[in-house]
């Protein structure tokens, strides 16, 4: 009777355990771990992946880890290839890609296809207040760092100087936290990035350090939405940081979005969503950003929906527009 009452007891905690999801098996096709490729270490994405691996391990069982990338354009690029399980990219990058424009040079990257809306990215920049700078147009001559290689400030932040007119002195590549070194250190003059708000960089600088935080002008904004349609513009409002905490900042804005391979099984990304939507509290505590993860917010997306989103999105009720799903 012991021996029957022990092994009573051990299957009751298997069964405990499968149904928290703890030992629960990967169904057949789905992946037993998962890579989410993000950005450098110190952006929005990197804080945001994290709360997206806690989500997936908590709720469906599925371990994950983050991956340090160049940013959007260089997870499009890793998610073509199959080297990512999920990818975050913004809609630039992503629309470039899947179209062939831009930073895709003529290659088509339509492997890729959006799962769900992130939140709205926000094209920030700052300098110490010191140097007297207060404006891109401040930056002619100047040295400005844009993040990293294959990221989207990378990508754009040069464009929208050429269409400012700001001819820089020195356009510098590095993760956020490298660039907050330098300039910290007077290597270079302004630190740009997009990402959410708000800023991690900057509500961390701000409590040791004077800074000037500013956006992109409305005029310049203007006439970089007039070349590259993806982006819109938005409202830092005053208060996010103390540089700017009696004003508003305008600048442009542009949507994120994560994205995985058309490969990837529907009813994998189908239960990935129910998930996502049931827990969005565990992705709001990584970051506030995500509280703008919102069903209504997918006809955003720049690319192709996966088979496995377009039946949870219309099982909810969302009119999908045509381009958004493939026949």
């Amino acid at each position: 009777m012991k021996r029957i009452a022990t092994w009573s007891l051990a299957i009751g905690c298997i069964l405990l355990l499968t149904a928290g999801g703890l030992w629960a098996q990967p169904k057949e096709g789905w992946p037993k771990s998962v890579t989410i490729g993000a950005a450098p270490i110190g952006g929005t994405y990197y804080v945001w992946a994290g709360g997206f691996v806690k989500l997936l391990n908590d709720k469906m069982g599925i371990p994950g880890n983050v991956e340090s990338t160049g940013g959007p354009v260089h997870n499009v690029q890793l998610i073509e290839e199959k080297k990512l399980d999920f990818g975050m990219v913004t809609n630039g990058p992503s629309g470039e890609g899947w179209n062939g424009d831009g930073w895709a040079k003529g290659k088509k990257y339509q492997n890729q296809r959006a799962i769900f809306p992130m939140y709205t990215t926000y094209f920030q920049m700052y300098s110490m207040k010191k140097s007297g700078i207060k404006s891109i147009l401040d930056l002619n001559g100047k040295a400005v760092g844009v993040g990293p290689v294959g990221g989207t400030p990378a990508t754009y932040w040069p464009v929208i100087l050429q269409v400012a007119g700001v001819k820089a002195g020195r356009i510098v590549n590095a993760s956020s936290a490298d660039l907050n070194s330098q300039i910290k250190d007077g290597m270079i003059d302004a630190n740009g990035q997009s990402v959410g708000l708000p800023w991690v960089t900057i509500t961390e600088v701000e409590t040791t350090e004077a800074v000037n935080v500013y956006g992109v002008p409305g005029d310049v904004a203007d006439k970089f939405i007039e070349k590259y349609p993806y982006f819109a513009k938005g409202i830092i409002p005053k208060g996010t940081y103390k540089s700017n905490a009696d004003q508003d900042l305008t600048t442009l804005t542009i949507w994120n979005f994560m994205v995985v391979h058309k490969d990837t099984p529907d009813d994998f990304v189908y239960e990935v969503l129910k998930a996502t939507f049931s827990n969005l509290d565990i992705l709001i505590a990584s970051h506030k950003s995500a509280e703008e993860v919102k069903i209504e917010n997918v006809v955003y997306s720049p690319v192709p929906l996966h088979p496995g989103a377009v039946k949870f999105y219309k099982e909810k009720g969302i009119t999908l527009p045509d381009r958004l799903i493939l026949k």
